[in-house]
This record gives C-alpha cells, structure tokens and sequence, in this order.
C-alpha cells in the first residue's frame, strides 16, 4: 500500500470530482480509502480468484449495501450519544465540536463494518471475518486513539515545518489535519486488524498467508 501512493491520490481525485463533502473525513475519502484497500486485499490473494475480484467489485458491493450503511450509520450514533452523555452528562452532545467527532466516528465505524460484510461475501464460502476483526479492533481501541495522536502530531510537525510554526494556529488547518489523521488511523488500524484476523482465519490455507501479506508502514 506505501508503494502505490498514486493510487490513493488518484482515487481521492476521482472521488472529489462528485462534488460531496470534501472535507479529509467525509464520505468520498472514505470509499477512496477503503477502494484502496480492496484492491491492496486483491493483490494479496493472487491465488484465491474470489479475492482478486473483490477491489473491481467493491463499488457494486457497496451499492447494494447502501441501506446497511444507513442502518449502520444510526445503530452507532445512538451507541456514540448513549456514551457521551455517559461521560460527560446530559446535552453533551449538543455540543458542535462533540456533534462533528461523534459525526466522524460514527460514520467511520458503519463504513468499517459495511465493508468487513462486503469482504465476507466476496470470500464465502469460507467462514467470516468481519466478526473477529470487530473484536479485535473493540479490545484495542486504545491503540487506535494512540494511532490517531501520533498521525495527527506527525502531520502537524510536517506542516509546521513547511509552514512556519504559525500555520497551525489557524483552527481550518488544524481541523483538516485531525480529520485525515482520524480517517488514516482508522484505515491502518482495519489492516492491522485484516492482518492479524485473515491470517488466522479458517480458510486460508492455501491463499499464501492472505492477511501476512498486507503491507504496513508508517502510513496507510
């Protein structure tokens, strides 16, 4: 995936071109992202034909999902408020800052679990994987914030260091740089978690170490 950067900057192209939201976080990024990743899956299984296919099928995958993806989209933001206002209380998530996080994170989890089903029935089938890879990125979610941190502090240095140490005082450019560090995190941490849960999964023997196979380098 380090490899083929041009790739992703080709499909956040692609996608801007809807003319959606083009904020770092919103949807269009995200299915740049995550087409990134089906291809890179793809690639990794040269000898599981179902597999191959899955980065030219996930546009339609995904198109027959879209109403899972809403459904998705609900059941965690009720999940997401329920823990705000656990935290911090009744109207917490009145707040606009607490509305737009909770917005992100929302979304990026419906759009992980959308996409873990549509790899599952691209591999059936063999058994699932989606719900071991749910859990073993639920018990680390410690890890992803930390993932997030230092994404988020890496490109504010390089930004400061392009820019001058005055340019991350601008609150656009500081947003922007949280919302891809965010999205980018969530990204690595789905491949660590594919890694981690394809290689160990039934059924892939003999697909030449499926989730072993998927680069990870300081990025996505």
């Amino acid at each position: 995936m380090q490899a083929n950067q041009e790739r992703l900057r080709g499909l956040l192209d692609q996608e801007a071109a809807a003319g959606e939201d083009l904020s770092p976080a919103g949807d269009p990024a995200v299915r740049a992202h995550l087409q990134f990743l089906a291809d890179a899956l793809a690639a990794a299984a040269p000898a599981h034909e179902a597999m191959t296919s899955f980065g030219a099928r996930w546009p339609d995958l995904l198109a027959e999902r879209r109403e899972r993806l809403d459904d998705e989209r609900e059941l965690a933001r009720a999940a997401a408020s329920i823990d705000l206002e656990g935290q911090f209380g009744e109207g917490a998530g009145d707040d606009p800052s607490a509305q737009a996080m909770t917005d992100r994170r929302v979304r990026l989890a419906a759009w992980t679990r959308v996409f873990l089903e549509a790899l599952d029935a691209v591999r059936a089938p063999a058994p699932p994987v989606a719900p071991a890879a749910l859990e073993w990125m639920s018990e680390r979610q410690t890890q992803l914030a930390n993932t997030i941190f230092a994404m988020d502090r890496s490109a504010k240095e390089g930004q400061m260091e392009r820019h001058g140490p005055e340019s991350i005082e601008d609150a656009d450019v500081v947003n922007r740089i949280g919302q891809a560090a965010m999205l980018q995190a969530h990204i690595r941490f789905l491949v660590e978690a594919l890694s981690e849960t394809l290689s160990a999964a039934p059924g892939t023997a003999g697909q030449g170490g499926l989730g072993q196979q998927l680069p990870l380098g300081p990025g996505v």
